[in-house]
């Protein structure tokens, strides 16, 4: 029997300057934890750039994208703590996807990080994952120092939204195909950027160009 692919839920966002040290030790103190301690989440990170916008993003592995359907899941949707809710609202130009992972090549978790946002060509958002899937991620895989490479596949909004929060619901993006791209050392994902991962291979590939393009450095992971 096939085992369903991973899910993903992937949030880009700034924060308000004064609440950036607050920000953090939510994250690493509580944010985080409580996320990993979830039922089928299997790491909860959070990074900060060194190159592009926004500032900030955070990633979730699942077993599953059902799982970030799940009763237990929604459940802490809606009824997120005290400090959260006033956490929430210093967030600025988020954007949350939700997503699936119909390829990812891994050896392990990495330091720096490459994402890429897509507009998906003629072809819709699941060609465009098939084409990545099929002829960027192992070119990519193969470059010395990249250890991971996830294609993740917006789905509709909605599977996890809770209703009494239209800030998060405004933030969903389904419409966009992501590239995740890890590395041990930067050097790594420049590297992949002038050339599988450039905008002209990509648009080879199907897309119909960059929406969004950052660089991270990793600051926090906890494991399921």
């Amino acid at each position: 029997m096939e085992t369903p692919a991973k899910g993903l839920l992937a949030v880009w966002t700034d924060v308000e300057l004064a609440a950036q040290a607050e920000f953090a030790q939510w994250y690493d103190r509580e944010h985080l934890p409580e996320r990993a301690g979830i039922e089928g989440f299997l790491n909860a990170r959070r990074y900060v750039a060194v190159q592009g916008a926004p500032r900030y993003f955070a990633a979730y592995d699942t077993r599953s994208l059902a799982v970030l359907g799940s009763p237990v899941y929604v459940e802490a949707l809606g009824h997120q703590t005290e400090w959260s809710r006033r956490m929430f609202t210093h967030f600025r130009h988020t954007t949350r996807m939700i997503a699936a992972q119909p390829a990812d090549r891994t050896i392990g978790i990495g330091g720096a990080l490459l994402t890429l946002r897509l507009a998906p060509g003629a072809a819709g958002a699941a060609g465009l994952a098939a084409r990545l899937g099929a002829e960027v991620v192992e070119p990519v895989a193969a470059l010395p120092g990249i250890v991971r490479v996830t294609v993740a596949l917006g789905v509709i909004a909605g599977l996890d939204s809770d209703p009494t929060q239209p800030a998060r619901l405004a933030a969903d993006r389904p419409d966009a195909v992501a590239l995740l791209v890890e590395a041990s050392e930067p050097p790594a994902l420049e590297q992949a950027q002038a050339g599988p991962l450039s905008e002209p291979a990509l648009r080879q590939a199907g897309a119909e160009g960059i929406l969004q393009e950052g660089l991270y450095r990793m600051l926090c992971t906890v494991l399921g």
